[in-house]
């Protein structure tokens, strides 16, 4: 009778134990950065995570967040996914096996990633949004998906000049995105019409209010503006002053 007690509290404890994220996916992390944070595995109720604390993340759990809230995903191969306010964001897989390969499904909301390109193997990430896949290797940029289905991806960073962000819609058009530049559209008429252009202040503030301005957002600004005065007079960009002229 003395040893019944114990293995019914073993039992339990495994119970519960099977409940929480694998430690098979260790290094997989959901961090409650601010706000309202939480996880939701599928078929499963949605559960808080507990300010600035962590959670392992398993595939196909969502990450959900509320208004004035950022939830960090950190991988094993050191890059992260912010997730900004009122999103919805869902990591299908990360995968080791061959290079670096994952794939997160945006449903609404707001996303920075960084994206990192490791020596000898290519990253291989993708975002999908309700209207497009958006490929990325060893980057970093935002993804905003609004409710009315307009989207902007910004770039702010590539680690190789050969391998810029990829937008391809589900209507089957492709658009390259270089590192200084934005992809931004919206649906008309149930058909997506977008165009690339060089970033601008407008296009990032779309994102600092959850995540900040990127670390190279002033060199960016530099190189735009270069670019803008090297060629024929032109208006200045709107939200970048041009500098005094010398």
């Amino acid at each position: 009778m003395h040893l019944q007690r114990p293995l019914v509290l073993a039992c339990a404890f495994l119970l519960a134990a099977g409940s929480l994220p694998s430690s098979a996916d260790t290094g997989k992390e959901l961090q409650n950065v601010k706000g309202e944070v939480a996880y939701q595995a599928p078929n499963q109720a949605a559960k808080p995570i507990a300010a600035n604390a962590s959670i392992a993340l398993a595939d196909k759990t969502f990450a959900i967040t509320g208004a004035q809230s950022i939830g960090a995903v950190t991988l094993p191969d050191s890059s992260k996914v912010l997730v900004g306010s009122n999103s919805k964001v869902q990591m299908a897989f990360f995968d080791r096996a061959e290079g670096n390969s994952a794939k997160f499904i945006v449903y609404n909301g707001s996303t920075r990633f960084t994206v990192e390109h490791p020596q000898g193997a290519a990253a291989n990430y993708t975002f999908q949004t309700p209207t497009a896949t958006v490929g990325v290797r060893g980057t970093q940029g935002d993804i905003g998906v609004a409710p009315d289905g307009s989207l902007t991806v910004n770039v702010y960073q590539v680690s190789n000049p050969d391998l810029p962000v990829t937008v391809q819609t589900n209507d089957g058009h492709h658009f390259i995105v270089n590192q200084g530049q934005s992809f931004a559209a919206r649906l008309v008429n149930g058909v997506l019409q977008g165009e690339v252009n060089k970033l601008t202040q407008g296009a990032l503030d779309q994102f600092t209010g959850d995540f900040g301005v990127p670390t190279n957002w002033d060199q960016l600004k530099n190189e735009i503006v270069n670019q803008v005065q090297s060629k024929v007079p032109v208006p200045s960009i709107p939200g970048i002053p041009l500098p005094p002229k010398s």
